[in-house]
């Protein structure tokens, strides 16, 4: 069976080629007039899309049964299935992460580590409420330094701004202070 997101391409494809061989994109007939209020009704998108949109549907699809209890501080996830545009990135899997661990991910491009953690970090696998989650999705720019280096420069940045935090709230409290109360 084709797939929704294999049927929206070959549109998508055939759409193109209409347009690249300059013939006109195929119009469905309509019952209406062609009054002003049928052209309106024509460019107007129908209601069902409008709400499609409303819905904020994601490209990505996530399933999972939740194998360690709902209190504890370790997550064991088991039947992880991952997949994105149709595409299946993991599946039946288990996911098992333990509190005080540290973890990396490693793959070739375009193999869904990125999109596994955004599906954690947006609460789409079955974590339990308790756990807090922050998925930092920027990264840091392209430079020659190195991690601690980096984390320096930033805490550098920190005291030259509260410094000058410090010196306008001076400044402030200077002018307040010789303003009149009424």
């Amino acid at each position: 069976m084709v797939s929704d997101a294999s049927k929206k391409k070959a549109a998508q494809k055939k759409a193109a080629a209409a347009a690249k061989r300059g013939a006109k994109a195929p119009v469905a007939p309509s019952s209406s007039s062609s009054s002003s209020k049928g052209a309106a009704a024509a460019a107007a998108p129908p209601k069902s899309i409008n709400a499609v949109a409303a819905l904020n549907l994601s490209d990505r699809t996530c399933t999972g049964v939740l194998a360690s209890h709902p209190l504890s501080r370790d997550i064991h996830i088991e039947s992880l299935s991952l997949t994105f545009h149709g595409h299946d990135l993991i599946v039946d899997s288990e996911l098992e992460l333990n509190y005080g661990r540290r973890y990396g991910l490693l793959g070739l491009n375009g193999c869904g580590k990125s999109t596994l953690l955004t599906a954690i970090g947006c609460r789409e696998l079955p974590i339990p409420d308790h756990m807090d989650i922050y998925h930092l999705t920027r990264e840091i720019e392209a430079s020659d330094m190195s991690a601690l280096q980096a984390v320096v420069s930033c805490d550098e940045e920190r005291v030259k701004l509260e410094n000058e935090a410090e010196i306008l709230a001076a400044q402030i409290s200077r002018h307040v202070s010789g303003w009149k109360r009424r």
